[in-house]
């Protein structure tokens, strides 16, 4: 039995249970705040993204705990509960939109709204409506194509996301045509080329349980990620 094991450099994330339901509801927090221009709800939506992505995982008495909400909760899968853990990036087509299509209908339902509110968005507003709508048109379009495409195609993912820079910068200077906006459109750049990479060079695993699929990722060394996943096996052939 495993008393207590801290999994070290493993994350869970917020692809599926109640963290895809905090997540949706920051959509629409932020959603609402670009409806109704409010900055407060704005800022709800952002910390409740933050809040729907774990920030921990361990294992107490064969126990899986999975914490959220800057770790207020805790979601504990027992060894009964787990059916088969999978990494996704020792699979050839290993697509995480395969295994999690709620974030993907999520992210897509967010994209459909920001470019439809981009697109009728009158001419005379502050550049922060317009940045704040494209900011959503950017990460929700990079996400989706990250989930989209089989891990390790970095290459094509970020040409991809090239391209998703050069139509957001084209919908930007369909509204606003002004030199102080560069640098909103340097934030573009970084924010479109770190999210492909980000999500394409981490590690994934994915946790089959009775109360449905859960996401572990990593970025940390191999090793680590080898042994959080050893030490998860263990937890799940004890008796």
């Amino acid at each position: 039995m495993v008393k207590f094991m801290k999994l070290e450099g493993i994350r869970p994330s917020n692809f599926g249970g109640v963290p895809l339901l905090i997540a949706i509801l920051a959509f629409v927090f932020m959603i609402g705040g670009i409806e109704l221009f409010s900055w407060w709800m704005w800022i709800i939506g952002w910390v409740l993204i933050f809040a729907s992505w774990g920030i921990s995982a361990e294992i107490k008495n064969d126990t899986l705990i999975l914490r959220y909400v800057f770790g207020l909760l805790p979601i504990k899968l027992k060894a009964e509960d787990i059916e088969e853990i999978l990494v996704l990036n020792r699979l050839e087509k290993g697509v995480l939109l395969r295994y999690f299509p709620g974030i993907g209908a999520a992210y897509m339902g967010v994209l459909i709204y920001a470019l439809y509110r981009y697109l009728t968005f009158p001419d005379n507003l502050l550049p922060g409506y317009y940045f704040g709508a494209l900011g959503l048109i950017v990460i929700s379009s990079s996400i989706l194509i990250s989930l989209a495409t089989p891990l390790g195609k970095t290459r094509h993912e970020l040409l991809t996301a090239v391209v998703v820079f050069i139509a957001s910068a084209f919908l930007l200077w369909l509204k606003v045509r002004a030199v102080e906006l560069i640098p909103m459109v340097v934030v573009l750049v970084m924010i479109t080329l770190w999210t492909v990479y980000d999500i394409d060079t981490q590690d994934y695993i994915v946790l089959k349980t009775r109360k449905g699929r859960y996401l572990l990722t990593s970025n940390a060394p191999r090793d680590k990620v080898e042994k959080a996943i050893k030490a998860i096996m263990e937890a799940l052939s004890d008796d």
